[in-house]
């Protein structure tokens, strides 16, 4: 008869989440997982087999559950030049919030392994990808609503904003002085300003 586990998975890649973007894959040890989850080596051996594969699905569940609440809006049918102003206006406050000294484990793990990608799932290039199609979303309809000056060329642009995004990111992470980030989002809302059309 086999052993009745003793831990809930999801309780295990949520709180694994939490470790990894604070101290990243390679400053996370086993100890350290062992520890912070309450589970002994044996389970999570069991459960997950190695590290990497633990991180691994940390990441899908990271894209699946705060990728997709901060950039979820840019994606909707309905998005514009609003949803892009608003979601960086949130990120002009964020230096003050809870994700301060931590960032998105996303671009933190983008930082951290370069263009190596251990698992081969290219999870780094699907994150930049998604989140520039989110921008090239919203302007997308943007000008479909007459809202875009009618020479503004969304692929660019929503590669423009994706940079800026990430850059907010890893001073987040880096807890820059909360004016810097702010600053440099506000900025981001100037810019996204001058894209729109004066045409009423």
């Amino acid at each position: 008869m086999g052993r009745k586990k003793s831990y809930d998975r999801e309780e295990l890649l949520q709180g694994a989440m939490e470790i990894f973007r604070e101290s990243g894959f390679a400053g996370t040890s086993t100890q350290m997982l062992v520890e912070g989850l309450g589970v002994n080596r044996f389970g999570l051996y069991a459960e997950f087999k190695n590290k990497q594969n633990l991180f691994d699905e940390v990441l899908e569940r990271y894209n699946d559950q705060n990728v997709s609440k901060n950039f979820g809006p840019l994606e909707s049918p309905e998005a514009g030049i609003n949803e892009i102003v608003s979601l960086f206006k949130f990120f002009a406050t964020a230096r003050k919030g809870p994700v301060a000294g931590r960032g998105c484990l996303l671009c933190n793990t983008a930082v951290e392994f370069g263009e190596q990608d251990p698992s081969g799932n290219q999870f780094v290039q699907k994150y930049f990808k998604r989140i520039s199609q989110a921008f090239s979303n919203a302007l997308s309809n943007a000008r479909d609503n007459a809202e875009l000056r009618s020479e503004i060329r969304i692929a660019e642009e929503a590669d423009f904003l994706t940079s800026t995004t990430l850059g907010l990111f890893v001073m987040i992470r880096a807890k820059a002085p909360p004016k810097v980030v702010q600053n440099a989002a506000n900025m981001a809302i100037q810019r996204v300003g001058n894209l729109v059309s004066n045409v009423a």
